[in-house]
C-alpha cells in the first residue's frame, strides 16, 4: 500500500505544480462569473439568481464543464508520458506492482479532479456570498455546497479521472481527444429540459436536481437521478478496470 499511496501522492502533486492547471481553472471562473456574477444585468437575465442554491445548481451543471473538458485533457497524457520519458520503464524496474501504479494513477487523478471543482466552486460561491446585493445567510450557500459535493462532484470527479487516465493507456491518445470533444459538445450544446434529462449528460443531469429544482416543475424523477449516477461511476470504474485486464502493460504479462 506505501508505493501505491507513492504513486498517488506524486500525480497529486504533480499536477498541482502545473500552471496550465491553474490557468484553465482561472478561465473556467472567469467565463462563470461572467454569467454568473449578482451583478444588475444577470440578476435582471436570470430569474432565480438571488437563491444561493440556484447559483450552485448553474455553476455545477453548467459552468463547470469548461474545467472538466480542460482537466480531461491535462489528465490524458499521464500514462503515455510515462512510457515516452521511460518513466514507467524506471517503476517497472523497482519492485512496485501493477494494481499499485494503475490505483495510484487513477486515486491521485481523482482526487486532484475532485480538488479543482472543490476549489471552483468554492471561488465562485465566495465571490457571490461578498458581492450580492442583498443579504444572504452563510447556511444557505452551505446547504447546496455540501449538496453539490456528493451529488455531483464525487461521481463526476471519478467519471472524467479514470476516464481520462485509463483510455489513453489503451488507445490511441488522439482518438481519446477526438471522443471526449464529441461528448463534451454534445453536453455543452444540449438544451435543458423540464422532462427526464438523458442519463449520459456529465454535469447536467438529473442529479443536480438533487440541488435545485424548478419551482415551476418540482418533480424529480429518481429513476432518471438514479440512472445519471450509475452512468457517471459505472463509466469510471469500467474503463479504470479495463487497465488492470489489459494484456502486455507490465512486465508479468
Amino acid at each position: 500500500m506505501r508505493k501505491m499511496f507513492s504513486v498517488l501522492h506524486y500525480e497529486y502533486k504533480m499536477q498541482f505544480k502545473r500552471l496550465v492547471t491553474w490557468g484553465v481553472l482561472l478561465v473556467a471562473t472567469a467565463l462563470s462569473l461572467l454569467d454568473n456574477f449578482p451583478s444588475a444585468g444577470n440578476l435582471a437575465r436570470l430569474e432565480f439568481l438571488n437563491e444561493p442554491a440556484y447559483f450552485v445548481y448553474r455553476i455545477v451543471s453548467l459552468d463547470s464543464l469548461v474545467l472538466l473538458f480542460g482537466l480531461m485533457f491535462l489528465l490524458a497524457g499521464r500514462i503515455p508520458i510515462d512510457t515516452k520519458t521511460g518513466m514507467k520503464s524506471l517503476l517497472m524496474s523497482s519492485a512496485l506492482r501493477k494494481w499499485q501504479y494503475v490505483l495510484g494513477k487513477l486515486l491521485g487523478g481523482f482526487l486532484h479532479v475532485f480538488s479543482m471543482q472543490c476549489i471552483f466552486l468554492l471561488l465562485n460561491t465566495t465571490i457571490y456570498f461578498i458581492a450580492a446585493p442583498f443579504e444572504i445567510s452563510r447556511i444557505e450557500c452551505i446547504v447546496p455546497l455540501v449538496k453539490a459535493i456528493f451529488v455531483s462532484l464525487v461521481p463526476v470527479s471519478l467519471f472524467v479521472s479514470f476516464c481520462s487516465i485509463a483510455l489513453p493507456g489503451m488507445i490511441d491518445i488522439r482518438l481519446f481527444y477526438i471522443l471526449a470533444a464529441i461528448l463534451f459538445g454534445f453536453n455543452a450544446t444540449y438544451v435543458g429540459s423540464a422532462e427526464a434529462m438523458p442519463f449520459y449528460l456529465i454535469t447536467s443531469g438529473d442529479l443536480v436536481r438533487l440541488i435545485w429544482v424548478h419551482p415551476r416543475w418540482p418533480f424529480v424523477d429518481m429513476g432518471s437521478v438514479i440512472a445519471n449516477g450509475f452512468f457517471l461511476v459505472g463509466s469510471g470504474l469500467v474503463c479504470g478496470s479495463l487497465l488492470f485486464l489489459k494484456h502486455k502493460f507490465w512486465r508479468s504479462e
